[in-house]
């Protein structure tokens, strides 16, 4: 056959990698793509899986337009025609030297359509489109829009009227997941499905994946019937007909529904307002995740304000916990304290089916951990959740936990500033308690003052009225009814100095079993007589055992406290002191009292006056006590009791 040159032939249009796409889809060895041009031999314009010698060859077969020349050359040998508009354009050739079946061969049609729509818009002349307008208002859905769905709704709003009232939908590139992702809003739809709307950039059944991949556009005016766009997604979002087009690195754009077919002109239309939307999508989500990084920067600095003020937790965790929902985009947010109920905020649409679940593995101590199941099915969002333990010192005293209703994970600046929280929670804690020991100490110095004042001058004032009066009946000659009189009045003033003195005492006294509240006294009594600085601190989880400690026990623990701290005062030199009442690992409730003065010798059983008093006093309560030097210099002392021995009040 030979054939006569009218002319140079066109030049080849960049395919964008299309048969690289076509060959990983199909699982063959080789995939050409060959243009044909009236009065022109065929020629390969893309390939893939070709070396350099076997395209040489390949080239020079297909030129020769021998329709058998690659049934010769290759065992397995799967085309598809390039036709657009009833013309042939060219061939799709699939290429296995073995006999194997290819894998999903169903979608070479799928590639030759999209190569076809390639080929016809290379040899259009270049659009004349009065686009200002329309970019215009494009520009101005940056400042405009608050939230992701209200961008789709503006890009439907500015687009559709181009293509005859059609629907519009982004979908967003994830590149750290390799998926593309329906942005809100899409189509109109429910927030669900479009969330639900989430496809592998490597999905060779999915038409954004091969859009997004190859950068090459799609068509389809019979959508329900394409092998080239996932049906369970036609029949959620109601698509008839679809055009695809690139966003280049930001993803896809999606016109829908048209009421007559898409053309090439559309497709022109779509492309050159594309590289625009790009732009708007790109800006906007950028400004949308500034506004709410700048939102969660705000609510996290009114916590701070609110823990340094000494503002009440309860009086500010719940509108924070709700406003933080909503800045994360977080359907429920919740703290999980390890001793008391849970501290929840819920947003949107309720998740009865996962809350137990996240509230039960946030109670279980996971950790910091972070995971996302997918959507698994249109309409079927996923979800997504992120825990952080809240910590105060070494010990857990609860958990932070974030669940989203949508297989989307948290992001890097929304984990970073849920464990700020959970800080700002431990440090809202410890401020709390700090201030209830500080107005404990605080009461307890004014029952001290009252009944010294008490002692001091009401009481001496009764009895030198008791004095008075005795000296007036020792003088005699009264008369009998004045005597008995004075008499009443004495017995009066005996009852009110009596009453006094008891209320002097009740002052003075400390609650029986209280051990936190004591060790509180006696730390102020020991800094408040020898000036030595004692921090006091109580682990959280040792709280409730001490609460309920027997006076027996108390005692014997604040006899350690007290007696240690004056040996410290007297012995250790300028110096500071720590106090510190915990459960260890063996499960015992232990008092430690450490300075770092001079020290002394490892406990050998023979030193320091008093010692062994302290040490039968703790033993008789089923405890030990020992003395020894510490880490870093200073004395460390150290009573333990077991938990065990704790129920006998």
């Amino acid at each position: 056959m030979t054939l006569v040159e009218a002319g140079p032939a066109p030049a080849a249009p960049d395919l964008g990698g299309l048969s690289k796409a076509a060959r990983r889809a199909l699982g063959s060895e080789a995939v050409v793509v060959v243009r044909e041009v009236a009065g022109h031999p065929p020629e390969v314009v893309d390939h893939a899986g070709l070396a350099p010698a076997a395209l040489a060859a390949v080239r020079r077969g297909v030129a020769t337009g021998d329709p058998r020349f690659l049934a010769r050359e290759y065992a397995g040998v799967l085309s598809a025609p390039v036709t657009l508009e009833g013309e042939r354009l060219g061939a799709v050739h699939a290429l296995r030297h073995d006999t194997g079946d290819f894998v999903h061969p169903e979608l070479l049609d799928i590639f030759a359509a999209q190569v076809a729509i390639a080929l016809g818009m290379a040899r259009r002349p270049p659009a004349q489109l009065d686009s200002a307008g329309i970019l215009a208002g494009l520009d101005q859905l940056v400042v405009s829009v608050h939230d992701l769905e209200d961008l789709s709704r503006a890009v439907t709003e500015a687009l559709g009227p181009v293509f005859g009232g059609a629907l519009t939908a982004v979908m967003v590139v994830d590149q750290q997941r390799n998926i593309l992702q329906m942005s809100p809003g899409a189509f109109g739809a429910p927030g669900e499905v479009a969330a639900s709307h989430q496809v592998n950039l490597f999905d060779p059944a999915s038409n954004s994946a091969r859009v997004f991949t190859t950068g090459q556009s799609y068509i389809s005016n019979l959508s329900a019937q394409d092998a080239g766009i996932r049906q369970d997604y036609v029949d959620a979002f109601g698509i008839t007909r679809l055009m695809t087009v690139p966003l280049h690195r930001v993803g896809v754009l999606h016109i829908a529904n048209k009421p007559t077919p898409f053309t090439l002109d559309d497709l022109e239309r779509a492309l050159t307002l594309a590289p625009r939307v790009a732009t708007i999508v790109e800006l906007a989500t950028t400004l949308l995740r500034l506004r709410r990084q700048q939102r969660l920067e705000g609510i996290l600095a009114d916590v701070a304000v609110a823990v340094a003020s000494g503002s009440s937790v309860q009086s500010f965790l719940v509108p924070v916990l709700e406003e933080l929902c909503a800045a994360t985009d977080a359907n429920l947010l919740a703290i999980v304290p390890a001793d008391s109920p849970p501290i929840v905020a819920r947003r949107g649409l309720a998740h009865a089916e996962y809350e137990e679940v996240v509230l039960e593995e946030a109670g279980s101590n996971p950790g910091v951990r972070a995971y996302v199941v997918g959507p698994r099915r249109a309409g079927d969002p996923g979800h997504a959740a992120f825990y952080v333990p809240i910590r105060l010192g070494h010990q857990r005293v609860g958990t932070l936990a974030a669940f989203r209703g949508r297989g989307e994970p948290f992001a890097k600046a929304e984990r970073r500033s849920l464990m700020r929280m959970a800080n700002l929670a431990a440090l809202s804690r410890a401020t709390e308690r700090y201030q209830h020991q500080s107005a404990e100490l605080a009461r307890l110095h004014e029952r001290q003052r009252i009944a010294d004042d008490l002692h001091d001058d009401v009481a001496q004032i009764l009895f030198a009225a008791q004095l008075s009066l005795d000296a007036i009946l020792q003088r005699g000659g009264l008369e009998e009814a004045t005597a008995d009189a004075i008499v009443r009045s004495r017995g009066l003033l005996i009852r009110g100095d009596t009453a006094i003195r008891t209320v002097i005492h009740q002052l003075s006294s400390a609650p029986a079993s209280d051990i936190t509240t004591r060790l509180s006294s006696t730390v102020a009594s020991v800094e408040d007589e020898f000036e030595l600085p004692v921090s006091l601190h109580v682990e959280p989880d040792a709280a409730l055992p001490a609460r309920h400690l027997s006076r027996p026990k108390s005692d014997a623990l604040v006899k350690v406290a007290r007696e240690s701290l004056v040996n410290a005062a007297k012995h250790a030199g300028p110096c500071e002191v720590e106090v510190r009442l915990e459960i260890s690992a063996r499960d015992r409730l232990v008092l430690t009292v450490a300075d770092n003065g001079c020290g002394v010798p490892d406990d050998d059983g023979a030193h320091h006056h008093g010692l062994s008093s302290l040490r039968r006093v703790v033993a008789e309560q089923g405890g030990t006590l020992t003395v020894a030097r510490g880490p870093s210099g200073g004395t460390r002392v150290t009573a333990g009791l077991p938990l065990e021995a704790l129920g006998e009040l």
